[in-house]
């Protein structure tokens, strides 16, 4: 008598046969199926016994209902005549050999592949992956990651990045920064990577993040920031024309405190910004501007606020003014 996993197994393999039949091929469907059959060798025994059981009863009336109900395959028997049904039902099981043979060899699992995606400072660059995902990186950013048949994985090392995520359900895909994991099947999203803190804002879909044994769901329009005194903050919402307006080469900022704009404008500026000591870095602007007019912005904050911004060919300081 058959185990329930074995029972479990067949029903699977069954439901891969009418998959097959129906005709209505997909990449992500073939993908998952790949992944399927590699999992165990007893997946292709048990797609090729499925396969000979469409072949024997091809000619049945309802055999899609037989294929789905597992108490019925055992008082199954071929056929010793051949109907006109049953040829093509014969067809249809050369096809499945086939799709076995196909699953055996050439879709064995890929070999894992190595991600390292980088910008320079200033540049902003869109990257295809092979799964179909897009990534868009801001100035001096840095992925790095790995994929396998089972899993996508990447790694946020510096700046910032836009995900937009080909859904692959079979393959779900993890982002780490170090201090915070975000996981999704297929969606788009930002995450933003300054010191002491993590944004991840949702462009469309839903995401979890994650951060030690906190866990928080975000949906479209949802944002939420991680610190070194916060884990997860609270989800908020968030404008989605300023938020993502860098992928255009534009910085915008609502009520953000000058450390964070001038963690933002060191990733385009042609000299390293910095914040000298006593300098106001909690001092909050609500400022736009493209990624060339850096140097025009700087000089409009010593003219209207309490800094003092002093330049020379290798950098740019931000001090307290008088």
């Amino acid at each position: 008598m058959k185990s329930e996993s074995a029972k479990a197994l067949d029903a699977e393999a069954r439901a891969w046969v009418l998959y097959f039949a129906s005709g209505e091929n997909t990449p992500e469907k073939e993908r998952a199926f790949a992944v399927w059959l590699a999992a165990s060798p007893d997946h292709g025994a048990a797609f090729e016994r499925a396969g000979q059981l469409w072949d024997a009863i091809a000619d049945v009336d309802d055999v899609e209902n037989i294929l789905t109900d597992h108490n019925n395959i055992k008082t199954l028997q071929p056929r010793r005549t051949m109907s006109r049904r049953l040829l093509l039902g014969g067809g249809l099981a050369a096809g499945l050999a086939c799709a076995v043979g196909i699953g055996l060899m050439s879709f064995q699992p890929a070999p894992p592949e190595d991600i390292l995606l980088a910008t320079a400072r200033g540049e902003i660059r869109t990257f295809t992956l092979s799964d179909g995902s897009k990534l868009t990186l801001g100035g001096a950013s840095h992925v790095r990651g790995k994929f396998t048949a089972r899993t996508r994985a990447l790694q946020l090392v510096d700046g910032n990045a836009y995900f937009d995520i080909a859904r692959d359900e079979s393959r779900p895909l993890t982002v780490d920064t170090g201090s915070v994991q975000v996981r999704v099947l297929g969606t788009r999203f930002d995450i933003k990577k300054r010191t002491g803190q993590v944004s991840v804002s949702v462009d469309s879909g839903h995401v979890r993040v994650m951060a030690d044994a906190a866990a928080r769901d975000l949906h479209a329009g949802d944002r939420i920031v991680s610190t070194a005194a916060l884990r997860l903050g609270p989800v908020e919402p968030f404008d989605t024309e300023k938020e993502l307006s860098w992928r255009s080469g534009r910085l915008s900022f609502v009520d953000a405190p000058l450390r964070d704009i001038v963690a933002d404008m060191n990733q385009y500026s042609d000299r390293p910004v910095r914040l000298a000591p006593g300098a106001p870095a909690d001092l909050r602007l609500t400022l736009s501007f493209s990624i060339q007019q850096i140097g025009q912005v700087l000089a409009g904050l010593d003219t209207a606020y309490p800094i003092d911004v002093r330049e020379d060919d290798t950098e740019i300081v931000i001090s307290e003014g008088l």
